[in-house]
């Protein structure tokens, strides 16, 4: 099951926007007194916030009654965070469930309620999210208000994750920094532009920082988000590829779960800004959401030691990789690209899941591919009939 979040533009009357806008105020008060509470009990408990402050958030701030528990919910979540536990909630969004917020498809409309009553808002969208929404009820959703003054909402659907069967292929993703993702048959999306952009926006950051003028903020302002939504960008062109690929051969796909990577991975100081600005859960996620609505089996498995598994004889060993882009096996003596490697690995199911893959199924694999593979001629092992 994935939850997809579809983001609709609001058409608000005067009325209605001071409402929402109203109604943002009154929640963002709210959220920031049960933070309060939460603190002061030394808590990150919905439950016992509530207990605490859910009659006085109500008569203080004239919410209604769900109003009140999704700002406790929004409180507690916030505090469950280590780093936000000391931030502050701006009335820019309000969260909504099943009994405060509906969706009509006959006329394309939301119901919201507000410390004024409830307003029913028409949709301004396209054809895309029309297929998404239509046939489906939702029952939660955010509404937001941008810097520009402009009203959205996110509007949650659930769709149904096809479940992974045996007798269909994968295909084996194996993400990076160098290659933000390398495919089992050697295809590769290559991370130099994304770098290049990066270094270009750090670049005029740090000159504008260092002017500190009112002009040179307002420059850093306008310039905010550019190059996340850059890095978005080229996530959606590559995940869209990898599902077309997926879709066209009949294939689920698979890829290495590297939630926490960032905490256990070690590198140099010098790296330290490059890793942390590795988008690949936003390149996961986008993935996952279109193999739901293409209907592709989607599968997340264990990435240890699939960059240093031998895919043929099954040898596991640190030194078989010997540089980020190479690797040797150091018992049949294949050579090639480390990322590869991974990405066939994944595809066959994992390096600690699946330990007894044999040569007959790497072959399968393979088979009329060109991955660049290949063997040092000392070794004189059977073909694996791929390009070198």
């Amino acid at each position: 099951m994935q939850t997809l979040t579809v983001k609709c533009k609001l058409v608000l009357s005067k009325e209605q926007r001071e409402a929402l806008d109203t109604t943002m105020r009154a929640f963002a008060a709210a959220c920031n007194d049960a933070i309060a509470v939460g603190r002061r009990l030394n808590t990150a408990s919905n439950i016992r916030i509530h207990r605490v402050c859910y009659s006085d958030l109500r008569a203080r701030h004239g919410l209604t009654a769900n109003l009140a528990v999704r700002a406790i919910a929004r409180a507690a979540g916030i505090l469950k965070v280590k780093k936000r536990q000391c931030s502050t909630v701006r009335p820019t969004s309000i969260d909504y469930d099943a009994r405060i917020f509906s969706f009509r498809e006959a006329d394309w409309t939301v119901s919201l309620s507000t410390v004024q009553g409830r307003i029913r808002v028409p949709l301004h969208i396209g054809d895309y999210q029309r297929t998404l929404l239509g046939s489906r009820k939702p029952t939660s959703a955010v509404v937001w208000k941008t810097r520009q003054g402009d009203y959205y909402i996110g509007i949650h659907i659930n769709v149904e994750t096809p479940p992974p069967e045996d007798e269909h292929g994968w295909i084996g993703v194996d993400l990076g920094i160098v290659n933000i993702a390398t495919l089992d048959d050697g295809t590769a999306f290559s991370g130099d532009q994304i770098e290049r952009v990066r270094a270009r926006y750090e670049r005029t950051r740090r000159s504008l920082q260092r002017k500190g003028t009112r002009g040179a903020k307002r420059v850093l302002k306008r310039l905010s988000g550019r190059e996340r939504r850059f890095q978005q960008a080229i996530n959606h062109t590559i995940s869209r590829r990898i599902v077309d690929r997926a879709i066209a051969e009949g294939k689920g796909v698979r890829l290495e779960d590297l939630s926490g990577i960032r905490k256990s991975v070690r590198v140099r100081k010098s790296q330290r800004r490059r890793i942390h600005r590795w988008a690949f859960y936003d390149l996961r996620i986008k993935i996952a959401y279109k193999c739901a609505l293409a209907g592709v089996p989607f599968e997340l498995i264990d990435p240890r030691y699939t960059s240093q598994r031998c895919p043929v004889c099954g040898h596991t060993e640190r030194a078989n990789r010997k540089s980020q882009s190479k690797f040797v096996c150091r018992s049949c003596g294949l050579e090639a690209n480390a990322d590869v490697v991974g990405a066939i690995n994944i595809a066959l199911g994992g390096a600690v899941n699946h330990p007894e893959v044999a040569l007959v199924d790497v072959e399968t694999v393979l088979h009329g591919q060109d991955t660049g593979l290949r063997r040092r001629a000392a070794t004189s092992p059977p073909s694996l009939g791929v390009g070198s």
